[in-house]
């Protein structure tokens, strides 16, 4: 029978804190610890001793076993983004003919953090494929004991990459600055969300939440069309590595995570046929090949902004719920956290300090209200001095001043972290600002703003002095501005002709338009928000779609990626997930691995 995503069974056992033993223990040939009456090969060290078993698991290719694969646990790197793994058994072993391990008590914890683990060549049914890898995202090595039953197959390994590939450049190369940062912690739990690594397939979600399944098992398909063949020269390997420059089935997984958007990627499609081992699958080619969880509940209403705290919290205004919502996580529910002193009405722009308090433009109330990291009113909010009038976004600085970005009162407030107006605002800069929509702040402190009235970008330095307001003299209706780690401003809107069209402004930090400008395709259309990730790669949520564009070169295709109902806001996370907050349908979408992971709040990157 095929592998679905529904039909392997649950988990075997909860995972528990592993590892005693003294070094003298040494791996070996396990007897009494065979599966299904098999004798399963234990990773490591002399046949002179028979250790008890850590934990066991199967490598599958597709439906059929894998026999001869060998198996290694690798713990993440922490000196840097993608550092070098370490692998956690001295030697390594290989399946048995029923495609079953054992991993003994011959490797440590003791330095470990997140680990992960890889099975590489190895026979699926023809004959030995060295162009074979297939690894799943364990979490933390404390986690697993002899209790725990691990499936490796094409759809763990989709998961992993997926999750993995802002801290990825190979099975060997994943890793993160220092030990078990948020962002790394979160993306294996998101892999573990995408599919459980226990029976090797997707597990219920969490209520509200909708997996990408048929993605899932496309993409999984698509590897299994290779990893199923006797290696590069089959028919399979040759279109997978054709189309992503690989030369194993990690690898060519990770090309496709990094770059799903890429037109090279249109062929593999056909891979995934109708005897493939995992369905149900896409119906159609797809535009692209991102991969997004989707939440919905009765708490979202027409959800607007978007704001990531420092452990990867989602914090998102509903304009007409009149309501915060926090998204504890990827992989948790949401919880409505509703402040009623002053109440909320049509809450819209939102951030978040580097305390972790939250700042919201409270539009229909010309107000700004300002919340715990907890959720509860902060001290003397709402705050409705300094002009205030029809606040619609807000950005916060490295002091924990809250700038304000008043609609209809054409200015600009600096508020302090009490909440009190500076004495200058509210700021025009002598009639300079129109209609602004949008605002962010700089890694000096410099504030840059979205002219709707005029189509300019206006940037004031710190202390709220206009420094200047420019154009490219073509985009107008500006619609909102996200700055980059090194300091360039995007600026979207729209353009007139025949049709209107979506475009991007993109600026120095002092105010030099980047020829070319305004720039389009991408699928921008009518954007609504901005943000930038790591890279500096910079993000736009559209009507219909996301878009993602390095400068002013588009990445992702020309519809854009997914198929998103009028997303209001745009966030990226510390694990690269692109968040979308989609007023349309009432939804938050997650696009997992698109991005470069952010340090986050923003605030913690600006000044001054």
């Amino acid at each position: 029978m095929r592998i679905t995503s529904s039909a392997m069974s649950k988990r075997l056992a909860t995972r528990a804190i592993i590892f005693a033993g003294a070094a003298a223990i040494a791996s070996a040939f396990l007897t009494g610890c065979a599966l299904n009456g098999t004798s399963a090969t234990a990773l490591g060290g002399s046949s002179n001793a028979t250790p008890q078993a850590r934990f066991q698991g199967k490598v599958f290719g597709g439906q059929q076993p894998v026999s001869g694969a060998t198996i290694q646990l690798y713990t993440v790197g922490t000196t840097g983004m993608a550092s070098a793994a370490t692998p956690l058994i001295a030697s390594p072993g290989v399946t048995n003919s029923s495609g079953q391990f054992a991993i003994t008590g011959a490797y440590s914890c003791a330095s470990a953090t997140q680990v992960y683990i890889v099975a590489t060549g190895g026979n699926s049914g023809s004959e030995t494929n060295p162009s074979l890898s297939l690894m799943a995202a364990l979490g933390p090595c404390s986690s697993l004991t002899s209790s725990t039953f691990i499936n490796i197959n094409e759809l763990t390994t989709i998961a992993a990459v997926y999750a993995l590939s802002p801290y990825m450049t190979s099975y060997t190369q994943i890793g993160a600055t220092g030990s078990n940062p948020s962002g790394l912690v979160n993306a294996f739990k998101t892999a573990n969300l995408l599919v459980d690594s226990g029976p090797g397939a997707s597990p219920a979600p969490p209520a509200g939440m909708t997996l990408p399944t048929t993605r899932l098992n496309t993409l999984a398909d698509i590897l299994a069309a290779c990893v199923n063949t006797t290696g590069a020269s089959s028919a399979g390997c040759t279109s997978l590595f054709s189309a992503t420059g690989a030369s194993e089935t990690i690898g060519a997984g990770l090309a496709i995570a990094k770059n799903p958007g890429s037109a090279n990627l249109t062929a593999l499609y056909s891979l995934a046929v109708p005897a493939s081992p995992f369905v149900p699958m896409l119906s159609a080619q797809p535009n692209d090949f991102t991969l997004a969880l989707n939440y919905t509940g009765a708490e979202l209403a027409s959800p607007y902004g978007i704001a990531i705290d420092a452990t990867g919290n989602a914090w998102v205004t509903n304009e007409a719920g009149f309501s915060v919502v926090k998204a504890p996580s990827p992989t948790q529910t949401f919880v409505t956290t509703s402040y009623s002193t002053g109440g909320l009405l049509v809450p819209r722009g939102i951030s978040i300090d580097r305390s972790g308090n939250v700042w919201i433009a409270n539009t229909g109330g010309n107000n700004v209200v300002e919340l715990t990291s907890a959720g509860s009113p902060a001290s003397g909010s709402p705050f409705s001095s300094g002009g205030i009038s029809a606040p619609i976004a807000i950005a916060n600085d490295s002091s924990g001043n809250a700038w304000v970005a008043n609609f209809n009162g054409n200015s600009i407030t600096e508020l302090s972290s009490a909440g009190t107006a500076s004495g200058s605002s509210p700021v025009t800069g002598s009639g300079a600002l129109s209609a602004p929509t949008s605002i962010a702040l700089d890694a000096n402190g410099r504030v840059a703003v979205a002219n709707a009235g005029t189509g300019q970008l206006c940037l004031f330095n710190n202390a709220a002095a206009l420094q200047s307001c420019v154009s490219d003299g073509t985009l107008f209706a500006a619609t909102a501005v996200a700055v980059s780690a090194s300091g360039n401003v995007s600026l979207t809107g729209s353009t007139t002709g025949p049709t209107v069209t979506g475009a991007l402004t993109v600026a120095t930090s002092t105010g030099i338009v980047i020829p070319g400008s305004p720039f389009s395709g991408g699928g921008l259309t009518l954007p609504t928000a901005a943000a930038y990730d790591g890279n500096s790669n910079s993000w736009f949520a559209n009507n219909g779609s996301l878009s993602e564009f390095a400068g002013g070169t588009a990445v992702s295709p020309s519809t854009g990626f997914g198929a998103l109902n009028a997303p209001a806001g745009v966030a990226v996370d510390p694990s690269g997930n692109i968040w979308t907050a989609n007023s349309g349908d009432n939804s938050v979408s997650i696009f997992v691995g698109l991005g470069t992971a952010v340090t986050t709040p923003l605030a913690a990157n600006v000044g001054p």
